[in-house]
Order: C-alpha cells, then structure tokens, then sequence
C-alpha cells in the first residue's frame, strides 16, 4: 500500500486588481486527495474577477471530499458534480482533481490544467490537454458557453512508491518542457529537498516563472503557438500553482 504526501506553491500574476489572481488549489491528504483550479482571463474584459469563481470551485470540492465516507474509494465525478452545482459565482474555471486508493491515482480532469508521473526520473504518464482550439481550454462554469462536468476525462494511472506527482495549472506546463521538469524533480530527489514537497514545488514554480517572463526561450507555449501559426518567441505570463505529491510506502 501507498499513500500521497503533498505540498503546493503558488505565483500569482502581479496584478493589483486580482492580488490573488485567478489560480486555486487544494491539498487534503486526511482523504488522499488534491486539486487545482485556474479561472480563465477572458472574463475579465467583462469586469469579472474568475479567480472569484476558481476559488469558490475548490472549496466546494474540498467540502464534497470531507462529506463522503473514508471507507469507500473517494467518487471524483461526484465531487466534481457537486462541486460546480453548489459554486455559484460569475466565471468559469478549468479544474483537475487527483486521488490515490490501492496504489492507483485517480484523476478527473478539464481544461488544461494537468499532472505527470514520474518514475526514477522519467514521465511515465501525462495528462491531455483537453481545449475546444487553441489556447481556449474546457472549462467549468455557469456561462452559457461553459462547460459542466460532464466533458471531464476520467483517468486512472497505477503508482508505486518512490513515484513523484507533478499536478499544474497551465502556468507550468506552457512554460516548462517535459525534460526541463524531470531534470528539476531529478536534482530534487537526489538533494535533502527530497522529502519536502512544499520545496521542490517552490523550485519548479519559481523555474517557470523565469521561463514565463523570458522573452528569448523556446517553451511549450511557443511550439503550440507555432502549430497555430503564430510565430512568437518567449513564455507565456500567467499565474502559477504547483502541487508535488511524494508516492511513499505505508
């Protein structure tokens, strides 16, 4: 048997008006369960603050999570439902929210939020982005053209101890490649930071804020961008959270 121990860092965008920016994530390891949010920007061109609406999305979940038995499995997709049902702010939000029962990670995911696993030093499994076209992720909200649950990918990835969760919002992914994580989760693991989650998530957050804000590196985001057939050199500003998850021995 396994269990998950987790610790999260977050950089908001700087931005007077949304101090807390749009980012919103939870760790609740009483129930092996984690979780995170990124309300979607677009809204503010409406005056709407959707960070407003990620939060309130990711305390919901927390409450639907401490609400169900601890001897069954945690049902994702019942969190996930009640979740967006009882969140009744303006906005919309992607969502990706992770469990661990019996040695297997259980995941529910929509937009472009994700998570890798890795083992000894490789990605083994990567979540798919899930978006509607370029840079326009599904998302959960009460707008006319959001998503609801129903859209989510429902996943399922055997873990063994030793095992690291890297769990993002887009943030990390559309500035970090795939090598560039592992090599960081590497030199973790190799370190005394090894056993301190909340440490390696602060590195691998504060590497993709120097990506983000790199006008000259090739990133993720660039390459998508190039398949869309937008030539653009650099990162992509946004606001960060990064929850790492250690698969460790019971």
């Amino acid at each position: 048997m396994t269990i998950m121990v987790a610790g999260s860092s977050y950089i908001p965008k700087l931005n007077a008006e949304k101090p807390l920016g749009e980012d919103a994530s939870f760790i609740c390891l009483n129930k092996q369960v984690i979780g995170v949010a990124d309300g979607v920007g677009g809204w503010a061109k409406k005056g709407i603050d959707s960070g407003v609406y990620s939060r309130e999305l990711m305390k919901n979940a927390e409450l639907a999570i401490q609400k169900q038995s601890s001897i069954t499995t945690i049902d994702l997709m019942k969190v996930l439902n009640e979740a967006f049902s009882n969140t009744k702010a303006k906005g919309s939000s992607t969502a990706c929210i992770l469990s661990l029962s019996d040695d297997t990670l259980h995941a529910v995911n929509v937009g472009d939020s994700g998570f890798v696993v890795i083992r000894e030093g490789i990605i083994v499994y990567k979540s798919k982005v899930q978006q509607s076209r370029f840079n326009c992720p599904f998302q959960l909200g009460n707008g006319s053209t959001s998503d609801d649950p129903s859209v989510a990918e429902k996943i399922s990835v055997p873990v063994i101890a030793g095992d690291v969760i890297v769990l993002g919002t887009d943030g990390l992914f559309d500035n970090v490649h795939d090598f560039e994580l592992e090599a960081i989760v590497n030199s973790g693991v190799e370190s005394w930071e090894s056993d301190v989650p909340e440490t390696l998530a602060w590195r691998i957050a504060q590497y993709a804020l120097d990506n983000a804000k790199n006008t000259e590196v090739y990133t993720p985001f660039t390459r998508e961008c190039f398949k869309d057939g937008v030539v653009r050199n650099g990162g992509k500003y946004d606001d960060i959270t990064v929850i790492v998850a250690n698969i460790w021995p019971l």
